[in-house]
């Protein structure tokens, strides 16, 4: 199986030294087994803490996730090849594009990612293969591959959507079991996704976005070339630094930190990209804290419009999801192949 894809925000996926030379199946193959986990869960099903090496258990049973991605003891189910088009998206590798809106002293980093057309090739049973077609076009809808999602990587299309979807009407998903939300582990259950939609009046809207007019020379580049802006860090200084309250909870623990411990966050949102009728788009989602009133908090910042029109300097529409249960998770996932 082949799947096209073009890419509409950098994607990374990271090398031995820190920088990326190309596109590394590695990094492709650890971003779709997270989201595999997250849906295996959401569908009630188990999927192990790979971090602990739960796999196998004491029966010698394999989670429904190693059973497809491997584990110790047993074989990855597909193999995977990258044909690579695509060129980092600015000159110099090894330099970070800084987005320091005004009120901050450090900023966002930004490393140089890869825009352009790379074809993945599948090989395995017609099994696992439409599995991997319909968790793509799920990725494709809500999702990403790659590394730094929190920061607005890996959104892509897919080109060759017809013969993706023709694979992906072969697989069902199922409900998995009836295990609950996990407390500690992603699971769709968990999750909130949002997409803002928005339509500029003047073509240098992009330099009004708190933290850009800095580095508008580095980012008119991938605005002229490739369509996308790095809003990202704007939103997040905005929903971090001005809107949470500390009663709520620990932003730390929400929205991650460097010191004194390394934790990933738990909201990634895109950068901007242009799609059809001169319209532009943003998109995300939010891991909901498994404490409700501090997930009801962090989803009603996340698609509060408000915050979205003052950071990008215009209205625009929002679309959210959610899948609270089993059966919202199973009918999403099926939405999506249609």
């Amino acid at each position: 199986m082949e799947i096209e894809i073009r890419t509409r925000t950098p994607l990374w996926t990271g090398g031995v030294d820190g920088t990326m030379d190309r596109i590394h199946e590695t990094g492709i193959i650890g971003s779709l087994r997270w989201w595999y986990e997250a849906i295996v869960r959401g569908l009630g099903g188990w999927a192990c803490d790979p971090s602990k090496h739960e796999c196998p258990d004491k029966d010698g049973k394999f989670c429904d996730v190693c059973r497809v991605f491997g584990a110790t003891g047993w074989r990855r189910r597909f193999r995977l090849e990258v044909v690579d088009d695509t060129k980092a998206i600015w000159d110099d590798e090894n330099r970070m594009l800084n987005i320091r809106p005004p009120d901050r002293t450090r900023g966002w980093f930004l490393p140089p990612g890869r825009m352009g057309r790379l074809t993945l090739r599948l090989d395995g049973d017609e099994r696992v293969l439409s599995l991997l077609a319909a968790l793509l076009l799920f990725l494709e809808r809500w999702g990403s591959v790659g590394a730094k999602p929190q920061l607005g990587y890996g959104v892509f299309a897919v080109e060759n959507r017809d013969q993706v979807r023709q694979r992906a009407s072969q697989w069902r998903w199922n409900v998995m079991g009836d295990r609950k939300p996990s407390q500690t582990l992603p699971d769709l259950r968990r999750f909130g996704f949002f997409r803002y939609r928005f339509r500029p009046e003047r073509p240098g809207w992009w330099t009004q976005v708190p933290g850009i007019r800095r580095v508008a020379t580095r980012v008119q580049p991938l605005v002229t070339r490739y369509r996308t802006v790095p809003v990202s860090p704007a939103l997040k200084n905005a929903w971090r630094f001005h809107e949470w309250r500390r009663r709520w909870g620990d932003d730390r623990r929400i929205f991650g930190s460097l010191r004194p411990e390394r934790r990933r966050g738990r909201v990634a949102v895109s950068w901007a990209y242009s799609v059809e009728k001169r319209e532009w788009e943003v998109r995300g989602w939010g891991w909901l804290p498994a404490e409700q009133e501090a997930g009801q908090h962090l989803w009603r910042l996340l698609i509060n419009d408000r915050v979205w029109a003052e950071v990008l300097g215009m209205a625009g529409r929002i679309h959210t999801l959610q899948a609270a249960s089993v059966s919202d998770v199973q009918h999403v996932l099926e939405e999506v192949k249609e």
